[in-house]
């Protein structure tokens, strides 16, 4: 099956059309940044916002990944608010993706493993940088990256440590989410704005980071 097209009857999963348009996307489209998400969050007073992040995974089980400060606006929208909604918008596929659902943190281990694939400097940043906070001037985080790579032996010309993953150890306010999928909207688009979309949802109860309760999907075709 051509995963790539909606088909004519309502399917019963959506989650084989996510991983095929996410593969065409990083296979195909030549886009720079294939899994950039718009992520939308609210406060406890439901004011939302909205920013770029990467969906760097998706789980067989219903739920994608992505990584961040913990002590960003977005993390302390999810533990006063803990939903989230994330578009992919594919302009050269003519494909969008809309997700929806609860937001929970990822397992200590799973956000170990993901930042000891990260490059040198990536990790450098994550320990350096205390993301959305006010910065007086950028020379100030300029050096204390240059002590910090120096303390541990990093030398900051090296272009490996821009592409090869780097040896230094998490720090304990960053790591992942993942944004369990009570919602999916596949979207393709049409001839004359004739768009085809299909609505998924179903019922979802989480314990921790885990779903103790998962229904089956409901699909609806939509309007455009």
């Amino acid at each position: 099956m051509d995963y790539r097209r909606l088909p004519e009857k309502l399917p019963d999963d959506p989650l084989p059309y996510v991983d095929a348009w996410l593969n065409w996307a990083t296979a195909e489209s030549g886009l720079r940044n294939p899994h950039a998400m718009a992520l939308a969050t609210a406060d406890s007073g439901a004011v939302p916002t909205v920013r770029m992040v990467l969906l760097k995974s998706v789980d067989t089980r219903g739920f994608g990944v992505f990584y961040t400060h913990y002590g960003s606006p977005k993390s302390r929208h999810a533990s006063a608010n803990p939903h989230g909604a994330g578009v992919l918008y594919w302009d050269a596929l003519g494909r969008q993706l809309r997700l929806e659902g609860p937001l929970v943190k990822s397992p200590q281990a799973e956000s170990d493993r993901y930042f000891a694939t990260r490059p040198t400097l990536s990790q450098l940043n994550a320990l350096i940088s205390q993301q959305s906070q006010p910065l007086a001037d950028p020379r100030n985080l300029e050096r204390q990256s240059v002590e910090f790579a120096a303390t541990h032996g990093i030398t900051l010309s090296d272009p490996s440590i821009s592409t090869e993953p780097g040896n230094l150890p998490r720090p304990a306010n960053w790591g992942g989410y993942r944004l369990w999928f009570a919602a999916i909207e596949l979207w393709a688009e049409g001839k004359g704005r004739f768009h085809e979309r299909i609505r998924f949802e179903r019922e979802l109860r989480l314990e921790g980071h885990e779903a103790r309760h998962a229904g089956p999907w409901r699909a609806t075709r939509l309007q455009p």
